[in-house]
């Protein structure tokens, strides 16, 4: 069971990367069923003794940070990346989503960097970042 609600959500991840990627913008309608799946699946969890409160609630701890992070920085990082981490977050547990988040940061830092070194971007250019949380938390999954 749980393998369903992984390969759903990384399902719906990629959607919303590639939304994000064209149109840089994230449907809603994606996330509502991205979070309607991890309360599906942390209550599942929660009645078979899989996991406690506190687990549950430690896993939105990220998204609560990244949107956290979104109201600071004026959007630099976007709500809708907070959105969909609050959204996966009982879904994946809190160590495969703090993996995902590290290798998306990592990897979208990289990149921005060298689009910079290149200078095909500047200093101030949005990057779409739910593409970098998609593959993060493939690797998450697989690792």
């Amino acid at each position: 069971m749980e393998m369903f609600f992984y390969i759903t959500q990384l399902f719906l991840l990629l959607l919303s990367a590639f939304s994000d990627i064209r149109k840089k913008e994230i449907s809603i309608w994606i996330v509502i069923c991205m979070a309607l799946l991890s309360l599906s699946d942390g209550a599942i969890a929660l009645f078979n003794g899989k996991r406690t409160i506190d687990d549950l609630i430690v896993c939105i701890v990220p998204g609560v940070i990244m949107m956290l992070l979104a109201l600071l920085s004026r959007q630099s990082i976007g709500y809708g990346d907070g959105l969909i981490i609050l959204a996966i977050g009982m879904t994946f547990g809190i160590s495969k989503l703090a993996v995902g988040i590290a290798i998306a940061l990592f990897t979208s830092g990289i990149m921005s960097i060298f689009l910079i070194a290149i200078r095909k971007a500047k200093r101030n250019d949005t990057f779409p970042f739910v593409p970098f949380i998609f593959a993060g938390m493939v690797v998450s999954v697989l690792a």
